[in-house]
């Protein structure tokens, strides 16, 4: 389903709009009025007089204290000139809770207590409006079973005494404040209590109104939203705000609290959308058309030509078999009367088909999209997608019921070519074959190639003679020409003296190709002159190195020089209980082993 919405409130207005919000729930959660069933016990603001005279004779001294509207008043009393407080309590059915209540403000209960909160005496005496007491008692007065109206309460006390043979004091007290029980709930017009009883697709307004204490506030909670937010006593929703289901309640100055009222409200049109074509178009297919609402029920009207509107349902397909027309389409969505603009689609316009070519050789099929129309080949019956394959011309003739339309086409012949390639001696030529009906033809205008020869040069060397290699890089043949002659060497003689292991001799090398050979004068080799230098000394236990080194070539080899092994001599001689150990040590490096002789007997 599509949802269909429109803006509530744009730019500056939400702003607007959300900041009335905040003020408004705050607002309504203040404490102005009294309710029974959300705070069963008040704080009472009330009117009084008080009077105190104190003395005797010329003597006397006058402290009158008075209030209008407060919640706890201060007058004096006794001999002794105390000062007490007296604040007043008013309540239904229960004592729990907390709140303030106003003079002449409302209450939701019929069962009512009044307390007075004082150490002095006070007589409470709860009126109705024809001034009949219903209830009265010392500092408590409980009335039950009240009707809904104006009851007033009066609150009073007097008294006196001695302060000594000469001298008395005396007092009088009177308050009072009014409430009113009013116990209906505010009604609410231009809803219904239930939520399918009102629809509309036109701005609307809903009302609240109460014949008691007057409406406190109306809430309302728009669609898609969970909060509700006082709108005052009338609010109007003007087309264009959001789709949906608004939702309203309302209370009154008691507390009183109605039930929810609703208004379905939708000025957006249902939407139509087609698959398998487009409105306005033409088509040869089949093609469904279907309707949606965000209010979930839509109906979809069709017509065909100039023929009547039927309905449809919320969707309605016409087959690729339908016959040729104009086909028409409307919808409304059901409850708002909302109504879409008309379109159309038109079926079987024209006769449209087309030749689909093979991907291997000329042939070809014919097709087209509608079933009902028939075509001929040639004058013959044709089955829609058959393969075309008789070379030749050929006429293809579509019809329908009303109308028809021919479709000519040509199968030339679909050669295949086969080449086979010219070489440097050799021409070649393309072979091309019918594959549909075998027919072939040879072109044989191809000309040989030629050969075409790279070089390839070796130069001479003092041995060998140079020359040139020509290879044909298309066949590989080849031939040799541009032959030299060997160079030759050119030697350069060097004298080497003999060495200590070489004979004296004169080395001859060719300055073009490096080769060389060996011819001694008999002059003897020197020998190796060495010298010898001790690397690494020997110890009792390893091995030392002795390095010697020709001073004349260089030459240089090492020598091992073995260890020297320990020099033992006996250091101690201890005898013990007849058995006799000696110690040895080595006089080089000091290592020394200690050896049980035993038992020894002279």
């Amino acid at each position: 389903m599509k949802t269909k919405t429109k803006g509530f409130l744009t730019g500056a207005a939400i702003v607007l709009f959300t900041a009335l919000v905040v003020l408004l729930a705050v607002f309504t959660e203040s404490p102005t009025t009294a309710s029974a069933t959300s705070t069963p016990r008040y704080a009472v603001a009330f009117d009084y007089k008080a009077t105190y005279t104190y003395g005797a004779g010329g003597g006397v001294s006058q402290h009158p204290s008075s209030g209008t509207g407060v919640y706890s008043a201060s007058f004096t009393y006794g001999a002794n000139k105390s000062n007490y407080t007296l604040s007043v309590n008013l309540y239904g059915g229960s004592t729990s809770g907390a709140g303030a209540f106003e003079n002449g403000g409302y209450i939701d209960s019929t069962d009512i207590t009044v307390e007075i909160l004082s150490n002095v005496s006070m007589t409470v005496t709860i009126k109705n409006s024809s001034g009949t007491s219903v209830g009265s008692g010392n500092k408590k007065a409980t009335a039950s079973n009240l009707t809904e109206g104006t009851y007033t309460v009066s609150i009073s006390g007097s008294g006196g005494g001695p302060i000594n043979s000469r001298a008395g004091w005396s007092y009088g007290f009177s308050g009072s404040f009014t409430f009113n029980i009013d116990q209906g709930a505010p009604t609410i017009n231009g809803a219904s209590t239930s939520t399918t009883g009102k629809y509309t697709n036109s701005a609307f307004t809903v009302s609240a109104s109460d014949s008691g204490c007057g409406v406190k506030a109306m809430y309302m909670k728009v669609p898609n939203n969970s909060t509700f937010y006082s709108v005052g006593a009338s609010t109007t929703v003007n087309k264009g705000s959001a789709n949906g289901r608004y939702t309203f309640y309302a209370e009154d100055n008691a507390g009183n609290k109605s039930g929810y009222y609703y208004v379905n409200f939708d000025d957006t049109p249902p939407t139509l959308s087609c698959s398998g074509a487009s409105f306005g178009s033409n088509t040869n297919k089949s093609f469904t058309v279907k309707a949606e609402d965000n209010s979930g029920s839509v109906t979809l009207y069709r017509k065909v030509d100039d023929g009547s509107w039927t309905a449809s349902g919320s969707s309605f397909t016409v087959s690729d078999t339908a016959e040729d027309a104009t086909y028409y389409f409307y919808a409304v969505d059901e409850y708002y009367g909302n109504k879409t603009s008309e379109v159309w689609i038109k079926l079987g316009a024209e006769l449209s088909g087309e030749f689909v070519k093979s991907d291997s050789d000329n042939s070809v099929y014919f097709t087209w999209d509608r079933p009902s129309w028939s075509a001929t080949l040639d004058g013959e019956p044709y089955t829609r997608g058959a393969w075309i394959r008789a070379e030749g011309e050929h006429i293809i003739k579509l019809s329908s019921k009303t109308k028809s339309a021919v479709y000519p086409y040509k199968i030339d012949h679909y050669y295949v070519q086969m080449l086979e390639k010219p070489t440097c001696t050799n021409g070649g030529y393309l072979q091309y074959d019918c594959i549909q009906c075998g027919n072939s033809y040879t072109d044989y205008s191809i000309e040989e190639t030629g050969h075409y020869y790279v070089a390839s040069t070796t130069v001479a060397t003092c041995t060998s003679g140079g020359y040139t290699v020509y290879t044909c890089t298309r066949c590989g043949d080849s031939y040799t020409d541009n032959y030299t002659n060997p160079l030759g060497h050119n030697y350069e003689a060097t004298y080497m003296p003999a060495s200590c292991t070489e004979y004296g001799k004169t080395v001859f090398t060719c300055q073009v190709c490096g080769s060389g050979y060996y011819e001694t004068d008999g002059t003897l080799p020197t020998g190796h002159n060495y010298t010898n230098e001790v690397i690494t000394a020997p110890t009792c236990t390893t091995d030392g190195l002795r390095r010697s080194t020709c001073e004349i070539c260089g030459d240089v080899f090492d020598t091992k020089i073995t260890a020297n092994g320990h020099s033992y001599s006996i250091t101690e001689s201890i005898t013990i209980k007849g058995k006799t150990t000696r110690t040895y040590t080595c006089s080089v490096c000091g290592h020394s082993y200690k050896q049980e002789l035993g038992d020894q007997y002279e």
